[in-house]
C-alpha cells in the first residue's frame, strides 16, 4: 500500500529560495532560457524604487503557446534525464523558478506567440497565506504587467517583483548604492558566460543583451593569448590550454582588461563551457595549486549537453566536477602548460643567474635557502671599491649588507602578484647610461682589453645588456665611428 505525501507548498517554496544564486547567476539561467528560445536580443531593464523596484528581461525568442507557458510555471517541468536537443541549454525544469525566486517572491512569465499572449504569476506571499502551489492566470489583466509593451510579435517577458531578497536596506550605505554594485557586477559576469554567443562565434546564433538599453560587449578570457596549444578530443569533450602574454609583451590598458574584475591569480585554470555557454572558470580542480607563475595559464574546456550527469552539472548551472576517468587526461595538460607559463617568468628572472650575464645582484644559496647578495664582482662595484680607503670600503660594504638585509621582497612579490604592469625599473636616463657606458669602455682600456673583449663585456653586463639597442648603436659608435 502507499499514500501520497506531499511537500508542505509554504516550506518547500522557501527553501527553494536559498538554493545558493546570486543576482548574476539567476539572470543568466533565465538568459539561457531565452537563447534556447533562439532569441537574438535579451533586453534586461531595471528599475530601483525600493519595495517597488522590479527586473524584467525581455527577449525575441520564439515565445510559448499557452500550455508549454502553463508547464514552464511548472517546478521540474523538464525530466533531466531525457535526451535534449544538442543546443538545448536547460536540464531540470527548475532554473526559471528557483532563479526567480531567489531574487524576488513575485515571478510573472508574459508571453507572445503567433499574436497571442498568455500570461502567469507566482506570487509567495500567496503561496504562503494559502499553502497552495497556486500559479495565477493573467491573461485578463495584463495591464498590471510591467514593460509588458517591450514584447515583439514573438517573445517573452520575465518579470521580478518583490525584490526582497536582492534589496538591502539594514545597513548603512545606500540601498541603491549596494543594488547598483550589484548590477555592476552582473553586467561583468554575463558579458563574459556568454561572451561566445555576443561575439557570434561560428556555428553560434548571435545574440546582443542590454541592460538599460546599454550593449554588453563580450569579455574573451583568452584574447590576446597569441598561439594557443593544439586542441584535444577525448571522453566527448574538447580541450585548449592558453597562455595569456607577459604583461611586459602587452600595454597596461590590455594587461588590466585581461584580468577580467578579478585577479590574474583567481582566474587562472580551467573554463569549462556547456553548449559554448561558461559554467564554471578559475579552478583547477584541486588537481593543482594556483601559484603566481601558473597565472597566465588558462585552459578552454567544451562540454556537450550530454555530459551534464557526468561532470555532475548543478541546478545553477554554476558548478561542475569533472568524472574520474578523465582526470589523469586534465592533470598531463595541468602538467604541460603550467611549465610553459612558469617558463615565462624564470626566462624573465634568469638575468639573475645567467652564467653570461655579469648582473648586480646574485643568488646565494645555503641549506635549502635562497637569498640575493649584491655582486661585488661587478666590473662597476669592483671599480669604486678600489678607489676607496680601507675603511671607506668597509663602510661601502656594510652599506651593501644593510641593502642586501633590507631587500623588500615580500613588498615586491606582493606588487609583482597584484599589479605587475605597474612596476618598470628600468628607466635610466639615456645621458646616465651613455656616460655609465663611457666609463666602463674606458676602464675597460685601461685594463688592457681589446675592443672585442669590451664589446663582448657591454653586452652581457648589467645595466646595459638590458638596453639592446643602444648596446649596438653605442658599440658600432665606439668601433666604427657610427653616430
Amino acid at each position: 500500500m502507499y499514500e501520497e505525501s506531499l511537500p508542505s507548498a509554504k516550506n518547500l517554496i522557501h527553501a527553494l529560495r536559498d538554493i545558493g544564486y546570486s543576482l548574476e547567476t539567476a539572470i543568466a539561467d533565465i538568459i539561457d532560457n531565452s537563447i534556447s528560445a533562439q532569441a537574438t536580443v535579451v533586453d534586461i531593464y531595471v528599475n530601483f524604487n525600493l519595495e517597488n523596484s522590479y527586473i524584467a528581461i525581455v527577449d525575441n525568442g520564439s515565445g510559448m503557446n499557452e500550455e508549454s507557458l502553463k508547464n514552464a510555471m511548472k517546478l521540474g517541468s523538464f525530466d533531466p534525464l531525457n535526451l535534449r536537443h544538442k543546443s538545448d541549454l536547460g536540464r531540470f525544469g527548475l532554473g526559471l523558478k528557483t532563479a526567480s525566486f531567489s531574487q524576488s517572491s513575485r515571478l510573472t512569465v508574459a508571453t507572445k506567440q503567433n499574436k497571442n499572449i498568455y500570461a502567469r504569476c507566482w506570487d509567495l506571499d500567496y503561496v504562503t497565506k494559502t499553502e497552495k502551489w497556486a500559479v495565477e492566470v493573467l491573461n485578463d489583466n495584463l495591464d498590471q504587467i510591467h514593460e509588458l509593451d517591450r514584447v515583439c510579435e514573438n517573445g517573452t517577458l520575465v518579470l521580478w517583483e518583490k525584490l526582497d531578497k536582492l534589496i538591502e536596506s539594514n545597513t548603512k550605505r545606500k540601498p541603491e548604492d549596494i543594488f547598483q554594485e550589484k548590477i555592476s557586477i552582473l553586467r561583468d559576469h554575463l558579458a563574459l558566460v556568454f561572451h561566445r554567443y555576443l561575439t557570434g562565434e561560428p556555428g553560434l546564433k548571435k545574440i546582443d543583451i542590454k541592460i538599460n538599453n546599454e550593449l554588453i560587449p563580450p569579455f574573451n578570457p583568452f584574447e590576446g593569448a597569441g598561439r594557443p596549444f593544439p586542441e584535444e578530443e577525448f571522453n566527448n569533450i574538447k580541450m585548449q590550454p592558453y597562455i595569456l602574454p607577459h604583461h611586459s609583451k602587452t600595454t597596461t590598458e590590455q594587461y588590466k582588461k585581461m584580468q577580467g574584475r578579478d585577479t590574474y591569480l583567481n582566474s587562472q585554470g580551467f573554463y569549462v563551457y556547456r553548449n559554448s555557454r561558461l559554467l564554471i572558470h578559475g579552478t583547477w580542480f584541486r588537481l593543482a595549486k594556483k601559484t603566481d607563475v601558473t597565472k597566465l595559464a588558462r585552459v578552454k574546456i567544451d562540454l556537450p549537453n550530454s555530459e551534464d550527469f557526468a561532470w555532475s552539472i548543478d541546478v545553477k548551472k554554476s558548478q561542475a566536477v569533472p568524472p574520474d576517468n578523465i582526470k589523469n587526461e586534465l592533470k598531463r595538460t595541468i602538467a604541460k602548460i603550467t611549465s610553459q607559463a612558469t617558463r615565462i617568468y624564470t626566462k624573465r628572472g634568469s638575468k639573475i643567474s645567467n652564467k653570461d650575464n655579469i648582473s648586480f645582484w646574485s643568488e646565494f644559496h645555503q641549506h635549502n635557502k635562497k637569498s640575493y647578495k649584491i655582486n661585488l664582482e661587478h666590473p662597476i662595484i669592483s671599480n669604486f671599491l678600489n678607489q676607496l680607503t680601507q675603511a671607506d670600503k668597509n663602510t661601502a660594504k656594510e652599506i651593501f649588507n644593510n641593502i642586501e638585509e633590507n631587500l623588500p621582497i615580500d613588498t615586491i612579490y606582493a606588487d609583482m602578484a597584484v599589479k605587475p604592469e605597474t612596476i618598470e625599473q628600468q628607466n635610466i636616463e639615456k645621458g646616465k647610461l651613455l656616460q655609465y657606458a663611457e666609463n666602463y669602455w674606458n676602464l675597460q682600456k685601461e685594463m688592457g682589453n681589446s675592443n672585442e673583449t669590451i664589446k663582448d663585456k657591454i653586452i652581457h653586463t648589467e645595466p646595459f645588456c638590458n638596453f639592446h639597442e643602444f648596446c649596438e648603436k653605442f658599440i658600432a659608435y665606439k668601433l666604427e665611428g657610427i653616430s
